[in-house]
């Protein structure tokens, strides 16, 4: 009886250990997932996964801005924009991208354009998050400067959640390629912040305002591609 008595208190205390250790698993697997989902959502960083990284405390404008909802609506939509650009201009051939370039100021063209990549939804939708960024936060009073030092610095931390260098060995390569993709990755970041400063100095009430938001895009992509090539270069590739 004894025997049995210290068995099942035996198989109890292991009953429970186990169902311990499974808890703590379960719990730091849904911490785990839930840190991946505050980083990115179908492609683009959330506000909560970004916001801490922009603030800059010198400036109270600045960060009310960093964390309002109006700016991230902004960065969302200039980033659904830029990403449907890029994936019409990407089926293009080099004669019709060519053409494209030189086509940016033709008012005609760039309206059949527009259609032909079905743009129109997105750059209504861009033209609404910049009305309410300009309106419904102090953005207007910041200087240029400051726009754009604003744009970069959410750009970085969307590089930062979005790309990972190579670890650094003691060979010279690895540590070169980390060289080569840094100047890569803060080239995109420049080209991204000029390209949100384009948009928001594109005239909101002009009738060739989503021509003003094409050329920003196209230029936009010119500089990832000038970035891509200059890092193809550094690696010596």
């Amino acid at each position: 009886m004894r025997k049995k008595r210290h068995f099942l208190y035996y198989a109890m205390t292991l009953v429970f250990g186990l169902a311990t250790i499974f808890i703590i698993h379960s719990c730091n697997t849904d911490e785990y997932y839930s840190d991946e989902l505050q980083i990115e959502e179908n492609g683009i960083p959330r506000k909560s996964a970004l916001s801490s990284n922009i603030i800059n405390n010198t400036n109270s404008l600045i960060d009310s801005i960093a964390i309002s909802d109006e700016f991230w609506e902004f960065e969302r939509n200039s980033r659904l924009l830029a990403d449907k650009f890029q994936a019409y201009t990407s089926t293009l051939s080099e004669e019709e991208h060519d053409k494209l370039m030189e086509n940016l100021n033709d008012d005609d063209y760039m309206e059949e354009f527009i259609r032909k990549a079905n743009l129109e939804k997105e750059l209504q939708q861009m033209n609404e998050a910049k009305e309410n960024l300009l309106l419904h936060t102090g953005f207007s009073r910041l200087s240029e400067d400051e726009r754009i030092s604003l744009f970069r610095q959410y750009a970085e931390s969307h590089e930062s959640t979005g790309k990972t260098l190579i670890k650094t060995r003691t060979e010279g390569g690895d540590a070169n390629a980390n060289s080569c993709e840094a100047k890569r990755q803060a080239a995109y970041a420049q080209a991204k912040a000029d390209y949100d400063n384009a948009i928001i100095k594109c005239k909101q009430e002009s009738s060739t305002n989503n021509y003003c938001y094409t050329q920003a895009l196209a230029n936009y992509e010119r500089c990832k591609d000038i970035a891509d090539i200059n890092y193809k270069t550094c690696i010596g590739k």
